[in-house]
């Protein structure tokens, strides 16, 4: 008998211990880098356009995590094959600075963002169309 109730204390023990993990909540960022191409639009009368809005489409891409006032770097991360990515961070603000992605687009220009206790942020990274420069 005394070994049965030994068990069953070690059994609740360690569900208690697995639930406690189970229920913190994790802070970081979350998100995906995308490209954006845009689209065209005619004013075929005064006030009524014309066209489609672009579209985007998500790409692998890298980026780098700063704390701001320390200007000391957290890390360098690679996002996954379709472009998403996810950071456990401490909440406090950071300075994300994208890096850019070779003959395919614009690089964008670095960004804040504030983690906040107990939640992911979203962010993007939008890419913007590459400048193609013609030469005659």
């Amino acid at each position: 008998m005394r070994t049965l109730k030994l068990g069953f204390v070690a059994l609740l023990l360690t569900s208690l211990v697995q639930s406690s993990f189970a229920g913190r909540s994790r802070t970081g960022v979350e998100g995906q880098a995308l490209v954006y191409q845009p689209g065209f639009a005619v004013e075929v009368s005064p006030g009524n356009w014309l066209g489609d809005g672009g579209f985007s489409y998500p790409t692998p891409a890298s980026f780098t995590v700063w704390l701001p006032h320390s200007r000391r770097p957290i890390g360098h991360f690679v996002t996954a094959a379709d472009g998403s990515f996810e950071i456990s961070l401490p909440p406090g603000k950071y300075v994300v600075i994208p890096d850019a992605l070779f003959g395919l687009a614009a690089t964008p220009t670095s960004f804040e963002v504030t983690v906040r206790l107990r939640h992911f942020t979203d962010i993007y990274i939008w890419y913007g169309p590459s400048v193609i420069q013609a030469t005659p």
